[in-house]
């Protein structure tokens, strides 16, 4: 009975051990999923109007940027669900080097909110991601797409 006991115990870590969350999985770019051969999104409830009102203070307080000039992007993964997994993010100069603004302070505050981000309408059983874009033009953010 022992034997038995710690055949099914084994098989069952041994089974458990192998599960991966779904934030865990490989994400798709968000348009390159397909179901049925028709492409499908992943998108937020409200689309650019409600990424923009989101980063809304942050576009109006930060008006003196360091280094000037240059770009952000965010990419949110997000479950088959929806639901935000995490980020990572790329901040470039113009010359397309590795930089961080402000210090690395900027990126903070834009990650605080967009980990906020909610509504999010995945099309697919996919876990996916979706990048949002800043421009950062004159120590001014200028464009959010």
């Amino acid at each position: 009975m022992k034997k038995l006991f710690a055949i099914i115990l084994t098989s069952l870590i041994i089974s458990c051990s192998g599960k991966v969350s779904d934030c865990e999985k490989h994400s798709s770019a968000y348009w390159t999923t397909t179901i049925f051969g028709k492409p499908h999104n992943t998108r937020i409830e409200g689309e650019n109007f409600t990424i923009r009102k989101a980063f809304a203070e942050i576009k109006k307080s930060e008006n003196n940027i360091e280094p000037k000039n240059g770009f952000i992007t965010l990419r949110l993964h997000l479950d088959k669900y929806g639901s935000f997994c995490n980020q990572e993010n790329f901040q470039i100069n113009t010359n397309y080097q590795p930089i961080e603004f402000n210090d690395g302070k900027l990126i903070k505050k834009l990650e605080k909110v967009s980990s906020k981000l909610n509504k999010w309408k995945n099309d697919t059983e996919t876990k996916t991601y979706y990048l949002i874009r800043f421009t950062i033009k004159d120590g001014r953010i200028e464009e959010i797409f």
